[in-house]
């Protein structure tokens, strides 16, 4: 008949260090020693034989230390017939320490960790509230340095981290109430802040050597005193000492130095008895060799006894390496008759084959069942999958534990379904497989469209896990190789899908610990499902820092997280807000180049991930909003959700309204520019200013060198200034043709100068091709521009062949009352040599009639090729005289 033992201890887990357990199934032919070799296989001890089992009733002080030898069930019978199985608490100890253990366990982290554990519970529970002050400020200190091995040695100053420790961690767990209640909690800060400095730049063991180092001279963890009489009566009232260092001595007065009696290595059997008196006190007799008697010790009542000899044989045992017991007893009720039974291959041990698990992460302790019953909790077996229904197909991917392959799940609702299954290659240890099969455990209890499905798992050897198959592989790679052709709806539209399901999570109370591009799957283009629940802690990755408790992806994390370790529904915010970077950065890993031990210092420095291009300033403000480093004022899931819902549709229009424009300009008809930047051509008729015109304008040397500039069709000249016959302007027309039409060919010269603007025809034609949205956009707003600068020049050229304008040699009276003269910087039209009254008196031109005089440039410009070699004097009177002919003829015919 099987049975559930739980057993308490002090192996470290996610829950409390009071509710650290382990369930295991035993039969009628378990022993004790079976049960604790059970345990420890799980965590990798090597110094198995420094562990015993205690049995201890809650209501009250009585203690038994259970031999190794002892049977469970018989156990179990004989001491749950007087009081309840509820009211007994059985627990893993150390009890057995070799010489020097302190430097033996640090090539023994488990069990080093295990002591201290122990140790600190025991001083806690014992002697804290006695100790000084400065002992119990130094011992919590440590116990928070060692704890929180990441966090930096000035973190306690910021007083969020310390807020943390106080409130949500609790003070408590560190110092003993006597010294919280006696010093104000201001002054107590500062205690703590001085105090955790001395210490700043301590690791975890060095932490742990510490602690014992200032706790050893107030309590002797390393060694158990008992009250007892040396003989076979209460002769000599002494204390019996037993530990690595004094053997078994004694010790007759509390300040007294203890009498050595005997080393372990000498002593060669043990006895242990009841007195025939009627007060039924114990006796112990050890025969030790070169003694002429045996040593005999009288305990107040048997109990003690056989803790002692279980004592004493276990050090005798841990000494010579021996396997048997030094113990010679009569076989009574509740001992076994067998021996112990031996380990076999492939750690099996026969009639108590068994299997870790947590139930959940919320459980308190690691369940140990046996092999048939092996993770099937309440409708568990609905998941049992038999392996002939799959078809194991190619290798995808790779993982901690094994291969990931493809597959195909045959059922008679669907002959063909393809499937994920994640194998397990050394799973014949029970550790192991807890930890791959702690995903299935996980994933079953969530179905949500966006969280990677589970359809079953084989929990024969070789254990499986089938998931539903996500075909694009995992998120970050596929972010990588579609960089180029997904938009940037798509990466909101992902970011979107994962809020989704964390807020399902959140409902649930359900932390995930581990999101990041690199734990999502990609279903389709359109879809992406949260996936690796359980696993991520143990993946053998360079994204993860090696800590105490398994590896942590650093740079993902919370700083509460880094710092204290602490994993909550708001450290899950944090690490959404870095996988949203990553995937607006296209599968870039964070914090590149830094090291994780580094990463802390930044974000408590207020360094954060930099906003991604591309990324509208709203998504980059809700990132920033999840990187807040008090966790209370991070959004929620629900409200992150919402948000983000909000941006990706205003996104969504936008991309519609850039479709439809693009497609408007694709129809419509434009002037085919052969691919350079320029304006339209003017609508206006020739001879008429525009209606925009208002007033003058004196062409300015920017504008001389516009390459966008209009003219009119076989006239390339200088705004109006007509080239003569035999010139020495070459290459320009004679006359004005009015009714010729505006032309546009700037790709004939690639700067306009004083003699020409263009040069060359132009001729109406359609688009030649479609230019991207953007360039599109901006070439339209540049085009709208010249075309205004350009009507100005226009309209201010004008004023020059109104009948009042008055034009002097040296100068123009300009509206804003400035003088112009011809050295200015500015290049102005000057009728040289020609009165004032130069229009008919009796037929003055027609209001607003336009004339194409243009502006020019300084004669004596070094940079004007087209006066190298001409005569200043002969330039000046060609120029003027062709002016002042253009001016009466216009004149004449308005």
């Amino acid at each position: 008949m099987e049975r559930v033992l739980k057993v308490f201890h002090y192996f470290e887990s996610n829950s409390e260090p009071t509710t650290w357990a382990s369930i295991i199934r035993h039969g009628d032919a378990t022993d004790v020693w079976g049960i604790i070799q059970k345990i420890v296989d799980c965590h990798k001890v090597k110094n198995v034989a420094c562990f015993g089992l205690r049995l201890s009733h809650l209501q009250s002080e009585e203690v038994h230390w259970l031999h190794p030898d002892m049977g469970v069930s018989n156990v179990r019978e004989k001491f749950e017939v007087g009081h309840a199985p509820e009211e007994w608490k059985y627990e893993l100890r150390i009890r057995y320490l070799p010489k020097g253990f302190l430097n033996q366990f640090t090539e023994d982290k488990p069990t080093l960790n295990f002591l201290y554990q122990q140790v600190k519970n025991d001083y806690m529970l014992e002697i804290a509230d006695q100790v000084d002050q400065e002992i119990a400020l130094k011992l919590g200190c440590l116990e928070i340095r060692r704890s929180y091995c990441e966090m930096r040695g000035n973190a306690l100053d910021k007083k969020s981290n310390y807020e943390v420790l106080e409130k949500d961690v609790g003070l408590r767990r560190f110092f003993p109430k006597s010294l919280l209640d006696s010093v104000k909690a201001k002054n107590l800060r500062k205690m703590i802040q001085q105090t955790f400095r001395q210490f700043a730049n301590l690791n975890r063991e060095e932490s742990i050597l510490k602690f014992f180092e200032i706790l050893s001279p107030v309590y002797r963890f390393d060694k158990e005193c008992f009250k007892c009489a040396l003989g076979s009566s209460w002769i000599i009232s002494v204390e019996l000492a037993i530990g690595p260092e004094e053997g078994i001595s004694y010790l007759t007065d509390k300040g007294s130095n203890p009498t050595h009696l005997a080393d372990f290595h000498q002593v060669q059997t043990i006895q242990y008895s009841t007195n025939e008196d009627k007060d039924r006190k114990g006796m112990l007799q050890m025969k030790i060799a070169g003694a002429p008697e045996p040593l005999t010790v009288t305990a107040p009542s048997l109990t003690i006894a056989e803790n002692m000899a279980d004592l004493i044989d276990g050090y005798c045992r841990l000494v010579t390496g021996a396997t048997q017991s030094f113990i010679i007893r009569t076989q009574k009720e509740g001992e076994r008759a067998l021996p112990s039974i031996p380990k076999l291959a492939n750690n099996e041990k026969q009639g108590i084959r068994s299997h870790t698990v947590s139930v959940s992460e919320t459980d308190d302790y690691a369940e140990i069942i046996d092999e048939e019953d092996t993770y099937t909790m309440p409708s568990t077996r609905d998941y049992e999958i038999q392996r002939e229904r799959i078809e194991l197909g190619r290798c995808i991917g790779e993982g901690q534990f094994g291969d990931v392959h493809q597959g195909v799940y045959v059922t008679p609702e669907n002959p063909a379904m393809a499937v994920a299954i994640k194998t397990c290659k050394n799973c014949t240890s029970d550790s192991i497989r807890e930890k791959f099969l702690q995903e299935a455990l996980t994933m079953r209890q969530f179905d949500h469209p966006h969280i990677v499905k589970l359809i079953g798992v084989i929990t024969e050897n070789p254990v499986w896990i089938i998931m539903e198959l996500c075909t694009q592989g995992e998120l970050r790679s596929f972010l990588q190789v579609r960089k180029y052709s997904l938009d940037l709806a798509s990466l909101i539209l992902y970011a979107y899908q994962l809020s989704t399901a964390l807020a399902y999570l959140e409902s649930k109370r359900f932390v995930h610990r581990d999101i990041a591009a690199r734990n999502v799957l990609v279903s389709s283009t359109d879809c992406v499902k949260l996936g690796d629940f359980g696993l991520s802690r143990y993946m053998e990755d360079s994204t993860y820092y090696k800590a105490s408790k398994g590896k942590l992806p650093i740079k993902w994390m919370a700083p509460e997280s880094i710092n204290f370790r602490r994993f909550t529904s708001a450290s899950d915010v944090w690490m959404f807000g870095v996988c949203m970077w990553e995937i607006l950065m296209h599968g870039i890993k964070p914090f590149q180049g830094v090291k994780n031990n580094d990463v802390i210092g930044r974000i408590e420095n207020g360094e954060r991930l930099p906003m991604p291009p591309n990324c509208p300033p709203t998504l980059y403000s809700l990132m920033t909003k999840c990187w807040a480093y008090d966790p209370s004022r991070r959004p929620r899931f629900t409200e992150l959700k919402a948000q983000l819902n909000t941006i990706l549709e205003e996104e969504k229009l936008q991309q519609e309204e850039r479709v439809r424009m693009e497609s408007r300009r694709q129809v419509t008809v434009s002037w085919d520019s052969g691919g350079s930047d320029e304006a339209p051509p003017k609508p206006s008729r020739p001879g008429y200013p525009s209606p925009r015109s208002s007033e003058g304008f004196y062409p300015s040397p920017q504008h001389m060198i516009q390459p966008n500039h209009y003219q009119v069709s076989g006239y390339p000249g200088s705004h109006g200034i007509p080239s003569l016959a035999g010139s020495i302007y070459p290459g320009q027309a004679s006359l004005l043709d009015q009714t010729d039409s505006w032309n546009h060919r700037p790709q004939d010269i690639s700067m306009w100068q004083p003699n020409m603007e263009d040069s060359g025809t132009l001729d109406m034609r359609g688009m030649g091709h479609v230019l991207p949205a953007h360039l599109m956009e901006e070439r339209l707003i540049r085009q709208q521009q010249e075309m205004e600068e350009d009507q100005r020049w226009l309209e201010k050229e004008e004023r020059f062949l109104k009948p009042d304008v008055r034009l002097s040699r040296g100068s123009i009276d300009r509206e804003d009352g400035s003088l112009q003269g011809p050295a200015s910087n500015q290049h102005i039209y000057q009728p040289v040599g020609k009165p004032d009254h130069a229009a008919p008196p009796k037929k003055p031109p027609r209001p607003g009639a336009p004339s194409h005089l243009g502006s020019l440039a300084s004669l004596n410009n070094p940079v004007d090729s087209y006066n190298e070699g001409v005569k200043e004097p002969f330039l000046l009177t060609q120029l003027f005289q062709a002016s002042s002919q253009v001016f009466f003829k216009l004149a004449s015919q308005g």
